[in-house]
């Protein structure tokens, strides 16, 4: 009998069904199935198993084509920052980030996504997925030791070598995972291992009923199933990012294998390339999870246990190590009035930063104090070549420009004599005539000044 609907799906017509087959029924009822977003259906429980009957098309129905577009719209933000649906994020930071990228540039959204993952994708966390969740992993197991080594050389300061390191991890693990489809392009593989892993959360989110096929696609999962969503955005991310090829990459990130193998750029080294790969390679190990129902490494974010703990520990000393490193070169540098060269993944404005403001309050903003004025001290340029500090006793005031180094370019010094009373600078007067020429405003070393007295 056909019906004029499938919202026209009734229990007692669905048992008429299976009676005229000669099929036990055990129970039926008409309830929502799903673990995410449920379906309405009829369900049927006989002596051969169960089978669910939907009430709504697989396609066209209006409430899932509403929630598709909504979910289109996401994937469309998450591919603008290129990376995908994350895992193991409350909802709420989500939340915050989408709606911080939604009507931004792409450069600005790239910018805005790079700082709300820094207070997410942190130290503990890129610990807990490599010393808890690579291990676990079937296939990527082999590739923990690495990943710890980079890890640690990544807080030591070797950045770029600790992208690199990775970047081949990824079309590695998709190697292992796939490995009855050796041999096939890695696109092939990636469709592989990402439609099986789809084709498991079906299953599970059914809960191992009967179901007609079309329920089960991953286009219909998609909008019904989170992890589905989870799965395609990581798919889409490999091929339109990680994978891309050669001259078709047109994103910002630059993470990019084959950019990365052919040298053709070397904007790779990014910093924040280096969690976008810790986080890529554990979600790598939740699909590899799915695809053949090891379940080893989970959908819930664990808590840090002993292994995790010990290796963020490690990575804090190894940064501290290497601060007091930076700091013996930032000495012998400045010896000869200069700044350390510039690394591609280091160019030394947080270590510059840290030690301009410790030494504008040891060598200026006390003494200015002891004199008797009141004291604001700015924030340093984008740089940290500089800062400003104003200093006011009464109607009086006092404004001065602490360089980090003597050698600063001779436009920067015109540019800050407009502003300021008196430019001071860090360390001996090295070369000072070469630099500060043509200043009216008093110029030298700022452990050799010495503030007036206000006047009473």
């Amino acid at each position: 009998m056909a019906l004029p609907s499938l919202n026209d799906l009734q229990a007692d017509l669905v048992s008429g069904w299976a009676h005229q087959m000669e099929i036990k029924v055990l129970d039926v009822s008409e309830r929502s199935v799903g673990i995410f977003r449920p379906t309405p259906a009829v369900v049927l429980q006989s002596d051969e198993g169960i089978a669910c009957f939907p009430k709504v098309a697989a396609t066209g129905d209006p409430q899932w084509v509403a929630h598709k577009v909504h979910l289109d719209r996401i994937a469309s933000l998450w591919e603008k920052v290129e990376w995908f649906a994350p895992l193991w994020v409350p909802q709420g930071k989500v939340n915050e980030l989408l709606q911080a990228i939604e009507h931004r540039s792409k450069e600005d959204a790239l910018r805005l996504f790079e700082y709300h993952t820094s207070t997410i994708y942190t130290l503990p966390f890129q610990a807990v997925c490599i010393a808890q969740f690579l291990p676990q992993s079937r296939s990527l197991s082999v590739f923990a030791p690495i990943a710890r080594e980079a890890y640690l050389a990544f807080y030591s300061g070797h950045r770029a070598s600790s992208i690199a390191a990775l970047i081949p991890v990824m079309e590695g693990a998709v190697s292992r995972i796939s490995s009855e489809a050796a041999g096939q392009p890695v696109l092939e593989q990636v469709d592989k291992i990402i439609d099986r892993a789809c084709m498991l959360a079906a299953r599970s989110h059914f809960g191992d009923m009967w179901v007609p096929s079309e329920y089960r696609e991953k286009d219909y999962l998609y909008v019904q199933d989170e992890r589905v969503f989870v799965f395609q955005t990581f798919r889409r991310w490999l091929e339109n990012s990680f994978f891309r090829r050669t001259g078709e990459y047109d994103g910002l990130t630059w993470l990019n294998r084959h950019l990365f193998a052919h040298g053709a750029s070397m904007d790779w080294q990014k910093p924040s390339n280096f969690s976008r790969l810790v986080v890529a390679i554990a979600t790598l190990g939740v699909i590899e999870s799915w695809h053949d129902e090891s379940n080893q490494v989970p959908l819930i974010f664990p808590g840090m246990d002993e292994d995790g703990r010990l290796l963020w520990q490690q990575a804090m000393l190894q940064a501290q190590a290497q601060m007091a490193v930076k700091q013996i070169e930032q000495q012998n540098y400045r010896q000869h009035g200069r700044l350390v060269p510039a690394m591609p993944t280091d160019d030394g404005v947080l270590l510059r930063k840290a030690v301009l403001q410790q030494e504008c309050i040891d060598d200026l903003v006390r003494p200015l104090r002891n004199a008797g004025w009141s004291v604001e001290i700015g924030e340093p340029d984008d740089r940290s070549l500089y800062v400003k500090v104003a200093a006011s006793s009464g109607p009086q005031k006092l404004r001065i420009a602490l360089l980090y180094s003597c050698a600063t370019d001779n436009e920067l010094y015109r540019e800050l004599a407009q502003e300021v009373d008196a430019i001071l600078y860090r360390g001996s007067p090295y070369h000072q005539h070469q630099f500060a020429y043509g200043i009216s405003v008093h110029v030298g070393p700022v452990t050799g000044w010495q503030p007036p007295i206000p006047q009473r």
